[in-house]
């Protein structure tokens, strides 16, 4: 680009210089020729710094060095003049490729491209022909001088010049009327001016050299011509990043490749853009990394709390075995040596003693009754023994009120997922013996996939809440430590207690 303005600097002074010296030209004209030019390298220049990456701004800075290139056909050196007539239309195929490639800088279709290439062909070689046919003396090429040949060939070249300008507009209003609302602010100040500028220039044509309003329509296109370049970079200061294709755009952010970034027809790579979206993306990498740190943080808590139910489940056990194998043993032994005592024969033991021991017996016997009902709700042995079902089964029959227990397949499942949907069970059937003023409940026991589920319903008075009391928050804390949830649904038509126990993770037994 550095070079492109220095050599469109060095030929605008050049063709200003020339173009006044020829002296065919109105002073209006000279300067706003000249002032076109350089802004179409001011433009180029902008559009450079603010999108380096794309190529909009080299060709908007071409434009403005074809521009001046045609003007060196002013020079009085035979050899100068000879190099820049086959460029005296240098301007028209580089415009067209300009509009064509607004705003992102890449011709996107294959007619897209023929028209490009068709413009740069038949215009360079038009001129390269009106060059052998030319009738100026400063040509020397010319192999067949004269100036039916020359009138020929300018009159194709303008007829090529017309064709290609249709085709320019054609695509362009296409591209308007299918593009989206971003696309076509950008684009309706390239369209307006080239629209009115064909029409003004048509017109000033078609009315002759005579006609009064002819030079004013020139003058309008000419005008219009010069305001073109500002369009442009109209469209490049206005543009901003929005929603569509992928395209590859690299940001880094401490280190890090955040990906690929969006681009539509109408947005463009430019640093503040860029600054923006990188910060953008570095806000959703920051969020991904504390959302993966929270499901770690989450995943650590629901393992430890998992430990902590098979810790208790393993107290449990510990206790039922202590109690059996120990105070229950004792207070059995008791009995016996009391029985023993109480069979004395004769009249060793006064009847006061004997109806004594005989009440201490029964007080043993009742205490053994229920330390051995305690074992049982700690953990029964048919659940470790036997599994869920017979468990639950027992439970039903041992519970005094009807209990219409449906099992589906449920095979042996992990010892904590058991106890855990045995003291649902449990707890449920207890609530409902209690509180909910009814004869019956219902059992519902299944696998459905990869869950255990349990549901005890019972038409009672209702009234269960899980924030009441400790039985069911306890019961909740315990199977979500599981990774499964409790539900307590309780109103006037009954209560329904409903586990779900994922069984991922889970070991099954035989």
């Amino acid at each position: 680009m550095t070079g492109l303005l220095a050599t469109g600097f060095a030929l605008g002074v050049t063709a200003l210089a020339l173009k006044a010296a020829e002296g065919s030209h109105s002073a209006f004209d000279t300067a706003l020729s000249t002032v076109t030019g350089f802004l179409f390298l001011l433009a180029g220049a902008v559009a450079h710094v603010r999108r380096p990456a794309n190529a909009i701004g080299v060709l908007i800075a071409l434009a403005g060095v074809a521009l001046f290139l045609e003007d060196l056909q002013f020079t009085p050196d035979p050899v100068l003049y000879t190099l820049t007539v086959p460029l005296r239309a240098a301007s028209g195929p580089v415009i067209a490729h300009l509009v064509l490639a607004f705003p992102h800088g890449k011709l996107r279709s294959r007619w897209e491209r023929l028209l490009v290439a068709a413009a740069y062909s038949v215009v360079l070689g038009l001129g390269v022909l009106g060059l052998l046919v030319n009738d100026d003396p400063r040509d020397l090429l010319a192999v067949s001088a004269g100036h039916d040949g020359s009138v020929v060939a300018d009159r194709v070249l303008e007829l090529a010049a017309t064709a290609i300008s249709a085709g320019v507009i054609v695509v362009l209003l296409y591209r308007w009327l299918t593009g989206r609302l971003p696309q076509r602010r950008l684009l309706s100040p390239v369209i307006v001016i080239a629209l009115s500028g064909a029409f003004a220039s048509g017109v000033g044509t078609a009315l002759g050299d005579g006609h009064p309003l002819s030079e004013p329509m020139l003058q309008a296109y000419r005008i219009l011509f010069c305001l073109w370049p500002l369009a442009f970079l109209t469209g490049v200061l206005r543009a901003r990043v929005g929603n569509a294709e992928m395209i590859r755009l690299l940001l880094e952010r401490d280190g890090t490749g955040l990906a690929a970034l969006v681009q539509d027809d109408e947005v463009w790579k430019d640093s503040r853009s860029i600054d923006a979206l990188n910060a953008a993306a570095g806000l959703v990498l920051d969020n991904q990394r504390l959302t993966a740190e929270l499901e770690q943080r989450l995943a650590e808590v629901r393992a430890s709390r998992a430990r902590l139910v098979a810790a208790g489940d393993e107290e449990r056990r510990r206790l039922e075995r202590d109690l059996h194998d120990g105070a229950q043993q004792r207070l059995v032994s008791v009995v016996l040596l009391l029985r023993m005592a109480g069979r004395r024969p004769g009249d060793a033991l006064p009847a006061e003693v004997r109806t004594l021991l005989a009440g201490t017996v029964d007080e043993l016997q009742t205490a053994i009754t229920e330390l051995r009902e305690l074992a049982r709700g700690i953990r029964p042995a048919i659940l470790t023994e036997a599994g869920l079902v017979a468990a639950v089964r027992s439970l039903a029959d041992r519970i005094p009120m009807a209990v219409a227990l449906t099992v589906g397949t449920v095979p042996r499942l992990d010892a904590t997922v058991e106890a855990t949907a045995y003291f649902v069970a449990s707890e449920a059937l207890t609530n409902a013996l209690k509180h909910a003023e009814t004869d019956h409940a219902d059992v519902r026991i299944t696998v459905e996939g990869a869950e255990l589920r349990v549901e005890v319903t019972d038409p009672g008075v209702g009234g269960a809440d899980v924030e009441g009391g400790t039985g069911l928050a306890g019961l909740r804390d315990r199977v979500q430590a599981l990774g499964g949830e409790l539900e307590v649904a309780s109103g006037a038509g009954g209560t329904t207690v409903r586990a779900v126990i994922p069984l991922a993770g889970t070991t099954g037994m035989p």
